[in-house]
């Protein structure tokens, strides 16, 4: 590593927060680890390492190039492709042994037409859309696929997703639970899925959804909360944490302008870090005068604009301060502690958003393997 910045991964809190969660899911019912996005900017292959030994028994990712990864690095257990299913992708689901979900008519034929060439049934899950109003079937398409002809495809799931489980008014998410319920009776006879799962990470810490024995986790594997008021807070240990180095110290009179455009100008005699982070690494340019770092256990700001490779920190409060000395932009320092929750507040976005937009050229150090 030549340059000091970096996301230390701690795995062991990635156990921790499966363990957590088989506390709370009904007995016999199996979590899946979803680790699209290079698990959430984690890296999915070590995180579903340690999420299998946890116990946790699918996998779910958003394209057919990460269910590849996760079959060449070795995984045998279930992969389910969420999303992401175009006619080029097709030739590989049978051979990496890819779960597809089936969310439109469209994609219905496109697997129908895989099977008829295969000549054997193809295992899908079918998703239905109960007002999330973006993937899934209608209840017309649902009806549909029911009159008609099953031919090869084996409709081993059957899934819906929730649009606001993680709002504090569960009315929305009640309605679209309550609606799936209603639309799976309507196939009692004409498929007869083994696997039923509507919970995200919200709809699995808060709701009870009814008949579901496959769970989907998210962000919450990760240990951020789904839920800005979360009802009930499972006890989570967040994995992820941002760190960087001192470049430079300089002294500045009071009235001193710093950075681009000279944005922000010192009140007192200060002196200033320059921080070998920025945007391009990840860090919102957002967090320009309003963020914060840790140094020593001690909330340093962030002054003038987030540039792409340095973030300016006023670490004037700090007596005997080094270059090089490591800041914490994500985590925990003694007992104070900065969340990707924070800082996707003080960006105007979410933790998902935060964490996925880590860049490759920020090295992940992983703990506890």
């Amino acid at each position: 590593m030549l340059r000091p910045c970096y996301a230390e991964i701690d795995l062991s809190a990635i156990a921790h927060n499966v363990k957590e969660f088989k506390k709370i899911t009904p007995q016999g019912s199996h979590l899946m680890a979803v680790v699209k996005a290079d698990g959430y900017g984690h890296g999915a292959v070590p995180v579903l390492n340690k999420a299998v030994e946890a116990g946790v028994t699918w996998a779910g990712v958003a394209l057919v190039e990460e269910a590849i990864q996760l079959r060449e690095a070795g995984f045998s257990l279930p992969i389910l492709l969420l999303s992401g299913l175009f006619p080029q992708a097709l030739p590989y689901l049978p051979e990496y042994d890819i779960t597809p979900v089936a969310y439109s008519p469209g994609c219905l034929s496109l697997l129908f037409g895989l099977a008829q060439k295969q000549n054997k049934p193809l295992k899908i899950h079918l998703k239905l859309d109960t007002g999330m109003g973006r993937l899934g079937l209608s209840l017309r398409q649902y009806q549909d696929f029911l009159k008609g002809p099953k031919g090869l495809l084996e409709v081993e799931g059957l899934m819906t997703h929730f649009a606001a489980a993680e709002e504090r008014d569960k009315g929305s998410a009640l309605a679209q639970s309550q609606r799936f319920a209603q639309w799976r009776g309507l196939g009692k006879g004409k498929i007869n899925p083994q696997w039923i799962h509507l919970a995200n990470s919200a709809g699995t810490s808060e709701m009870e959804p009814q008949g579901a024995n496959l769970f989907r986790l998210g962000i919450a594997l990760y240990g951020q909360q789904p839920s800005t008021e979360p009802r009930q807070p499972v006890n989570l240990k967040p994995a992820l944490t941002l760190k960087a180095s001192i470049m430079q110290l300089q002294w500045y009179p009071a009235g001193a302008r710093l950075g681009y455009g000279g944005s922000f100008q010192t009140s007192r005699r200060s002196l200033i870090a320059a921080v070998g982070v920025g945007y391009a690494d990840g860090l919102p340019r957002l967090l320009s005068n309003r963020g914060r770092v840790l140094l020593r256990g001690v909330f340093c700001p962030i002054v003038g604009r987030v540039s792409m490779d340095i973030t300016l920190v006023d670490v004037t409060a700090i007596k005997g301060v080094e270059v090089f000395e490591v800041v914490t932009l994500i985590g925990s320092e003694g007992s104070e502690e900065i969340t990707a929750g924070e800082v996707a507040q003080q960006a105007g976005t979410i933790n998902y958003e935060i964490t996925c937009g880590l860049s490759k050229r920020v090295p992940r150090i992983y703990k506890n393997e």
